[in-house]
């Protein structure tokens, strides 16, 4: 007759697990789990883009300079260029970041420079779209879901109010829950599903709205592995010496360097 504690070392062997002296199961040991490596971090340079195919804008001076100095403080180094053959895989991969400042227009019109753009925001690039980023590439579907809506018109400057939808963007963070200021306000078409609002206006508060009760003003989201981020201020002159819309800017950027992909996910690829 087999002694009970053989039987038990037996029945341990067979089901893969050890016996503690006295008969008292051992639990297998827990997979090592290797230690998920942290996100690299962005690459601290920023690429700034003001080619026009359309319309000017006068205040682009402004925002390059705007964009230099918040730069510089967010401890990025801040190239600007008009030159659509900087949008190489090797070119681009020297950046962390690319806004499309005031763009307007076809202004990247050959096919290798848009997919070599396509290529950099998947694979974990960030985009800084402002103000006319929206009239830009009508005629490319991948840029058109990439940055979110389109322009569609936009009436006379004037004050508006625009309403916080997320206080906790670092923003908007700093921002009252309604924020008046004088711009230029799009009307856009096609909003894409997926977007991350910030802020929307408020069409009663101004003449000329036409998207009604869903008026997005700035919003972000995932693309692939990287992340975007667009507001529609920024026509005027005088909108980049407004501390309130460069602390919006500045923590625009804030975001976009944060490492790892975005956390609002990426809407599902069409």
């Amino acid at each position: 007759m087999v002694a009970p504690l053989r039987l038990a070392v037996l029945a341990s062997l067979l089901l893969g697990c050890a016996v503690q002296p006295g008969g008292a199961p051992v639990s297998p040991e827990e997979p090592v789990v290797a230690p998920v490596p942290a996100p690299a971090p962005v690459t601290p340079r920023m690429l700034v883009f003001t080619r026009t195919a359309g319309f000017r804008h006068d205040s682009i001076p402004e925002g390059v300079r705007c964009l230099r100095e918040l730069g510089a403080a967010a401890g990025l180094e801040v190239e600007h260029t008009e030159d659509p053959a900087q949008f190489t895989e090797a070119n681009l991969a020297r950046f962390g970041i690319v806004a499309f400042l005031n763009t307007t227009g076809d202004v990247l019109p050959a096919r290798d420079q848009e997919a070599a753009f396509e290529r950099w925001m998947e694979s974990g690039g960030r985009f800084l779209g402002v103000h006319a980023a929206t009239d830009t590439e009508f005629s490319w579907p991948w840029y058109n879901r990439m940055v979110g809506a389109m322009f569609a018109s936009h009436p006379r400057i004037q004050p508006a109010e625009q309403v916080v939808v997320d206080p906790a963007h670092p923003s908007a963070a700093h921002l009252p829950a309604r924020w008046r200021r004088t711009d230029e306000w799009y009307n856009f078409r096609g909003f894409e599903p997926g977007l991350h609002v910030i802020l929307t206006l408020d069409e009663s508060t101004y003449q000329g709205g036409r998207n009604g009760g869903h008026h997005p003003s700035a919003w972000c989201k995932g693309v692939g592995s990287g992340r975007m981020f667009y507001t529609a201020g920024g026509h005027t002159k005088a909108s980049y010496g407004e501390p309130d819309f460069r602390a919006h800017l500045a923590g625009a950027l804030r975001w976009l360097l944060e490492p790892g992909p975005s956390p609002i996910p990426s809407p599902a690829a069409r």
